[in-house]
């Protein structure tokens, strides 16, 4: 009496490695992908433009010691409309900010929220 061991039956196709590839090309696409955005500043850097050679009338400097400043002068930008009213009766419309020495990046991001939410058409920063 003769028996005969079955033969296994082998696939074609491995599909090990496809799986395989498949799930490394998940984990890429989920790794590089950008599911939420964060609030976003929009800033031009002072000195860039279009060469016309003109100065911004205000400059709003920053800094741990001394506070907020406009054009030199102390000044409290937490209400920036009221803060910036003469500035904006006189015709400016762009304003530089300067932050000087070791200043939190918080005060400087909320300083620019606030100024995005004022009367002025376009905030740049400077170093």
């Amino acid at each position: 009496m003769r028996l005969e061991a079955t033969r296994k039956r082998r696939s074609i196709v491995g599909l090990t490695s496809l799986i395989d590839v498949i799930f490394l090309l998940l984990l890429f696409f989920m790794l590089s992908s950008t599911f939420s955005r964060y609030s976003e500043l929009d800033l031009g850097v002072a000195g860039v433009g279009t060469g016309r050679g003109q100065t911004p009338k205000l400059i709003i400097s920053v800094s741990t010691e001394e506070g907020v400043r406009l054009n030199g002068k102390v000044a409290d930008l937490s209400d920036p409309d009221v803060a910036l009213a003469p500035f904006i009766a006189e015709g400016v419309t762009s304003a530089v900010v300067v932050p000087k020495g070791d200043v939190k990046l918080q005060t400087l991001v909320s300083l620019l929220q606030n100024l995005r939410n004022s009367q002025l058409k376009s905030v740049s920063l400077a170093n």
